[in-house]
């Protein structure tokens, strides 16, 4: 009996760690479909990450589709908390530290938790996603993005 107990509580505490713990990122999730291809740390110039922005791609429709979500330390949750996203479409067809940029699509305001969905169709060329997260009650803020083109064609 006492086995079932311990068996049995076991696997009540599993299931409440997973009812209360922070959902991993998921297209769902973010508003964006197709499966997650990278994430980008967004972080304070001392080096404090405020949030990560989330890199999907849909085979079926040939988009790729970013969002930001701001973790605590970036203020999610909270009110004056301002975020952008923006994915661009470089002139680039193949990686460079630099992007061209050409088309782009942005998702900007106050949130509480994330920013997006952002997409872009570059069946040939390459993209660049980038970042910001503000706190308007001090003053501080985050940014983030891809380093130049990536995921190409």
């Amino acid at each position: 009996m006492r086995k079932t107990l311990s068996v049995l509580l076991t696997l009540f505490l599993a299931l409440a760690a997973g009812v209360v713990m922070a959902p991993t990122a998921s297209a769902a999730g973010y508003g964006c479909s197709g499966s997650q291809i990278d994430s980008y740390s967004v972080t304070t110039p001392g080096g404090t990450r405020w949030g990560t922005i989330y890199l999907y791609y849909n085979s079926s429709t040939g988009k790729n589709c970013a969002s930001v979500a701001a973790n605590s330390a970036g203020g999610a949750g909270q009110s004056n908390i301002y975020m952008s996203v923006t994915i661009f479409k470089c002139s680039q067809t193949t990686p460079s530290s630099t992007c061209s940029y050409g088309a782009s699509d942005n998702d900007a305001g106050y949130f509480y938790s994330y920013a997006g969905p952002v997409t872009m169709y570059s069946p040939s060329n390459c993209i660049q996603v980038g970042a910001t997260i503000r706190n308007d009650n001090n003053n501080t803020f985050a940014t983030g993005n891809s380093g130049g083109a990536t995921h190409c064609g």
